[in-house]
C-alpha cells in the first residue's frame, strides 16, 4: 500500500490492519496492535520553541541547571522571591538546557507542554509508543502513560525531560519521571511544586549587564534600516525602568523598533502613570519568543489563586499590594483592620469580615503562583512585588477601587507606625510605602483631610537625626498641601509649621523664625488672637526664639502668653502648665537658675496632681528641675533626682527610649561636673554605644553623647585625646548637618580648646578663627553679658552650654 487513507468509515467493524509499508497498525476492539522499525536513537519527542534572536546565555544560572542535572537531580525552576510572576525567561533557559543536552548526544529528550494533566498523560503516552514501536499497546492515554514511567525507572538509555509551565503541582500526582539514566527539569510559577528530593532553582529578573545586552542585540543590529540612529540612548536606564523583566524588554523592544522611536522617547512614555500597559506593551509588538504581553503575563496567575482557598480573596490581596513599595512592605498591614474590611468589601460575592488567619493564607496563594513574595522572615519587607505586576493590576482596576486600596493601606501603616522610632530600617521601609501611596494620582490621601501618614512619614526623618530630609520632607508636604487643599487649610498649616520647625532643628534659624512668624500671622487672621491654635503658635514662636539664644525675650513673651492661657483656659490647663515650663526654662537659660529651681518645683506638684506622676510631663518636669538646680550649683542633688528619674523611666519606657537615654545623658553629665570625673567618662562611653546601637551612629544626640564624651575624657588628663576626637566628631558634624548648624559651632569651639589645652596653640588659633566665622553666620545671639566666650570660657561655660543645648532639645 502505497498512501495510507485519510479516513475509513466502518460502522460495525471489529478489526481492521492499517499501514503503510512495513508499519502496520492493527485495531481489534479499541486496541491498538502495532508493529514498526526498531527505533532510531537519539530520539526526540516534542519541540522546545525557538530561540530568541537575541537570547542571553545567563551563563551562572545555566551552569548551576547543569550541576544539579549532572548530579543526578530533578530541577525545579520558579521565580526569585522578588519578581513576583511569569516573564522571567524560565522557558526560554529551560529550552536552552535542552538544546544543550541534544548536542551533547543525550538519547532521549522528552519537551512537555505541562500546563494540564490531560497534556502531560498525552504526551507520556506519546513517547511510549515513540520508544517501543513495536509493542502491544492498549489504546488507553493513561496505560500507555503508565507503561512509559515504568519503562523510565529501569531503561539504561539516557534522558531528559522537561516540563515546561506547571500550573497545578496536583496535575504531577504519579507522574513524576524517575529513573537511574534520566533528569528531569521542570518550569513554574509555583514555589510549592517540588517534591522531596527535588532542587529548586529560583530564576532572577536579568542583571543589569544581561539586560543591557539584551536590548543592544535586539535593537542595535547592524542592518536594521528601520531602527532610529539613537535608538540605544538611554538603554540602561529603561532597563532599570522596567525592573529588568525579561518578557518587558522583549516586548518594550518591539514597540521601539516597530515606532522608529528611541529608548530614551520609550521611556518618556512610560514614565506617565496614565499611559496604560496595554499601549506601552501591544499584542502586536514582537515579543522575541514570548507567548503572552506584559498585561496578561499574570492574569492566568491571578485566576489561579483566586480559585485557591480562600477562594476569592487573592486578587483582592494583591490590589493592596499593588499600591505598596514594590521592594517590601510589612506582612502586618495585611492583618490589620482597615486592610481587612477592604479586601471583604472588595470580594465578589462582598462578605461581612475577613479574618486574618484568611488574609494570610491569600498572600501565601499569592507567594505560590508567584505574584509576590512573602519570606515571614523578612520582618518590614516581608512582601515583594514587581512593579510591573502592580502596574498590570492596577491598569484595569477602577478609580474608586484604587483609591480605597490606598486608603486601607494608608490606614494599616498608621497603625504599625511605632510610637518611638528606634528601628531605623522598619521606619525607612514605612517611609517609602508611604511614598509609594502618595504616588498615586487618586485623591485618596488629601480628600478634605491630609492623611495622618502622611504626617508620620514626613516627621520620620527628623526622629532618626535625618534633619536634612526631614527638611525636605516638611517642605514637600506644605507644598502637596497647599495645592491639594488650598494655604489656608488647618493641615497646610499644620504642614507649614512642620517645617518650621525642622528648619530651626537643621541650624537654619532665620528662615525658622521667619516662617513661624509668617505662620502665627496667617492663624491670627484666619482663627483670631485667642483661639487654641494662635496661642499653641505663640507658645512654639518663643520657645524657638529662646533655642536661637533669644532666651530672656522669649521668657517676655512667655509671661505674656501665660496671663492669656489662665484667662482663657485656667490655671490647671495642660496648655497652661505647658507655658510655665517654657518660662521657667527660659528664664533658668536667660541667666536665672535659682527662679527655674523654684518654679519647676511648683510645676512639678502641680502636673503631679492634675497629670499624674508618670504622665510624660510630669516626668519632663522633673528632669528640667534637676538640671537646673546642678546649674545653680546643687550637683550632688541633681545627680540624686536625675537617678531617681532614670529609674522611673526604666520602669515606664523602658531601656532603649530615647527619653531614657536623655536622662542617662544629663546625669553623666551632672556626675562629673559634681567632681565624678572618672564615672562621667564610664557611663558616657556605655550610653554612647547604646545610643549607636538604639539611635544610629550619626544621629544628632549620639554625636552630642561623643562631644561630651571628649569633654570628660579631657577633663581626666587627656587633652591630647580630647582634641583628637573632637577633630574625629567635626568631620562627622560637617558631613551630617552642615557648616551652618550650630552644633558646628559648639564642636569648632570645644576643639580650640582642648588644642590649646594640648599645646597646640597655632592651630587652636586657626580653629578659634572658624569658630567667630560660623558663630557669625549660623545667626544665634551672643551670650549674655556675664557668661564666657568662646573657647577662654568653654569650661566655665559647660553648665550653660548644657541648658542651653537640653532647653533647645526639649523642644523635640
Amino acid at each position: 500500500m502505497s498512501e495510507r487513507p485519510t479516513e475509513i468509515t466502518a460502522r460495525d467493524l471489529q478489526g481492521a490492519q492499517i499501514g503503510d509499508g512495513g508499519h502496520q497498525a492493527n485495531i481489534w476492539h479499541n486496541t491498538w496492535i502495532t508493529t514498526a522499525p526498531s527505533v532510531q536513537w537519539p530520539m526526540q519527542v516534542g519541540r522546545p520553541p525557538t530561540r530568541p534572536a537575541a537570547f542571553q546565555q545567563r551563563r551562572a544560572m545555566s551552569a548551576r541547571i547543569s550541576r544539579i542535572l549532572d548530579d543526578g537531580g530533578a530541577t525545579v525552576l520558579t521565580q526569585v522571591v522578588a519578581t513576583g510572576g511569569g516573564g522571567v525567561g524560565k522557558t526560554q533557559l529551560a529550552a536552552d538546557t535542552f538544546l544543550r543536552a541534544r548536542d551533547d548526544g543525550l538519547q532521549l529528550l522528552l519537551w512537555v507542554n505541562a500546563m494540564s494533566r490531560e497534556s502531560i498523560v498525552s504526551t507520556f503516552a506519546q513517547a511510549r509508543i515513540e520508544t517501543n514501536p513495536g509493542a502491544l499497546h492498549a489504546q488507553s492515554a493513561d496505560v500507555l502513560c503508565d507503561r512509559f514511567l515504568d519503562w523510565l525507572s529501569t531503561t539504561p538509555t539516557t534522558w531528559l525531560i522537561v516540563l515546561d509551565d506547571v500550573s497545578d503541582p496536583g496535575d504531577l500526582a504519579g507522574l513524576w519521571p524517575e529513573g537511574p539514566a534520566g533528569r528531569v527539569l521542570v518550569t513554574t510559577r509555583r514555589r510549592d511544586c517540588a517534591p522531596a528530593g527535588a532542587r529548586q532553582v529560583t530564576v532572577d529578573v536579568f542583571t543589569p549587564e544581561e539586560a543591557h545586552s539584551y536590548l543592544v542585540q535586539r535593537l542595535g543590529t547592524p542592518g536594521a534600516q528601520e531602527a532610529h540612529p539613537q535608538v540605544l540612548d538611554e538603554a540602561a536606564a529603561l532597563a532599570e525602568d522596567l525592573g529588568r523583566l525579561p518578557v518587558a524588554l522583549a516586548q518594550a523592544a518591539g514597540v521601539i523598533r516597530n515606532q522608529g522611536i528611541t529608548c530614551a522617547q520609550y521611556r518618556r512614555s512610560f514614565a506617565q502613570r496614565s499611559e496604560r500597559l496595554e499601549h506601552l506593551f501591544p499584542t502586536d509588538a514582537s515579543a522575541d519568543g514570548y507567548a503572552h504581553t506584559v498585561a496578561t503575563t499574570w492574569s492566568l496567575a491571578v485566576d489561579r489563586a483566586d480559585q485557591l482557598p480562600p477562594v476569592g480573596l487573592a486578587g483582592p490581596a494583591l490590589y493592596v499590594a499593588a499600591v505598596l513599595d514594590p521592594n517590601g512592605a510589612p506582612d502586618s498591614i495585611w492583618s490589620a483592620e482597615p486592610v481587612r474590611q477592604f479586601l471583604a468589601a472588595t470580594m465578589v460575592p462582598v462578605r461581612s469580615g475577613v479574618t486574618s488567619t484568611e488574609t494570610r493564607a491569600a498572600l501565601r496563594n499569592l507567594h505560590r503562583l508567584s505574584l509576590v513574595t512573602h519570606d515571614p522572615a523578612g520582618g518590614s519587607m516581608a512582601i515583594r512585588t514587581h512593579a510591573l505586576v502592580q502596574r498590570a493590576v492596577l491598569d484595569p482596576l477602577p478609580p474608586e477601587i484604587q483609591d480605597a486600596a490606598v486608603r486601607a493601606a494608608a490606614d494599616a501603616l498608621t497603625l504599625d507606625w511605632p510610637a518611638i522610632e528606634d528601628d531605623p530600617e522598619h521606619s525607612r521601609v514605612l517611609r517609602h510605602n508611604v511614598a509609594a501611596l502618595a504616588a498615586h494620582e487618586g485623591p485618596a490621601l488629601w480628600h478634605e483631610r491630609l492623611h495622618k501618614v502622611l504626617f508620620q512619614a514626613a516627621g520620620s526623618m527628623g526622629e532618626l537625626g535625618l534633619i536634612d530630609g526631614a527638611v525636605a520632607n516638611w517642605e514637600s508636604l506644605a507644598a502637596t498641601a497647599t495645592r491639594r487643599l488650598g494655604p489656608d487649610h488647618p493641615d497646610t498649616l499644620a504642614a507649614r509649621y512642620g517645617m518650621a520647625y525642622w528648619l530651626g532643628s537643621a541650624g537654619r534659624v532665620a528662615e525658622a523664625l521667619q516662617a513661624m512668624s509668617a505662620l502665627l500671622e496667617d492663624r491670627v487672621r484666619l482663627l483670631g488672637q485667642e483661639h487654641p491654635e494662635t496661642l499653641n503658635s505663640r507658645h512654639n514662636l518663643c520657645d524657638w526664639q529662646g533655642a536661637v539664644g533669644d532666651a530672656a525675650e522669649a521668657a517676655t513673651a512667655l509671661e505674656t502668653l501665660l496671663r492669656d492661657r489662665l484667662r482663657l483656659l485656667g490655671p490647671d490647663h495642660p496648655h497652661t502648665l505647658m507655658t510655665r515650663h517654657s518660662l521657667a526654662r527660659w528664664q533658668g537659660v536667660a541667666g536665672d537658675p535659682h527662679g527655674a529651681v523654684r518654679e519647676f518645683e511648683h510645676l512639678v506638684a502641680d502636673r503631679t496632681r492634675v497629670l499624674g506622676p508618670d504622665h510624660p510631663d510630669t516626668l519632663a518636669a522633673r528632669h528640667a528641675l534637676a538640671c537646673f538646680r546642678g546649674a545653680a550649683g546643687d550637683c550632688r542633688n541633681a545627680v540624686a533626682e536625675l537617678g531617681a528619674l532614670l529609674d522611673d523611666k526604666l520602669r515606664l519606657l523602658g531601656s532603649e527610649h530615647p527619653s531614657t537615654l536623655t536622662t542617662r545623658h544629663d546625669l553623666a553629665c551632672w556626675q562629673g561636673a559634681g567632681g565624678d570625673v572618672p564615672l562621667a567618662v564610664s557611663a558616657m562611653s556605655a550610653l554612647l554605644e547604646d545610643r549607636r546601637r538604639v539611635l544610629g551612629a550619626d544621629h544628632p544626640r549620639t554625636l552630642t553623647t561623643r562631644q561630651d564624651l571628649a569633654d570628660w575624657l579631657g577633663e581626666r588628663g587627656d587633652a591630647e585625646g580630647a582634641a583628637q576626637a573632637f577633630r574625629a566628631l567635626l568631620d562627622d558634624r560637617l558631613r551630617v548637618l552642615g557648616g551652618g548648624h550650630p552644633d558646628v559651632s559648639h564642636t569648632l569651639c570645644g576643639l580650640a580648646f582642648w588644642l590649646a589645652e594640648a599645646g597646640h596653640t597655632k592651630e587652636a588659633a586657626v580653629v578659634l578663627l572658624e569658630w567667630r566665622q560660623a558663630t557669625a553666620q549660623n545667626g544665634r545671639a551672643v551670650p549674655t553679658v556675664g557668661q564666657p566666650l568662646g573657647p577662654d570660657g568653654w569650661r566655665q561655660g559647660r553648665a550653660r552650654r548644657w541648658l542651653t543645648r537640653w532647653s533647645s532639645r526639649a523642644l523635640q
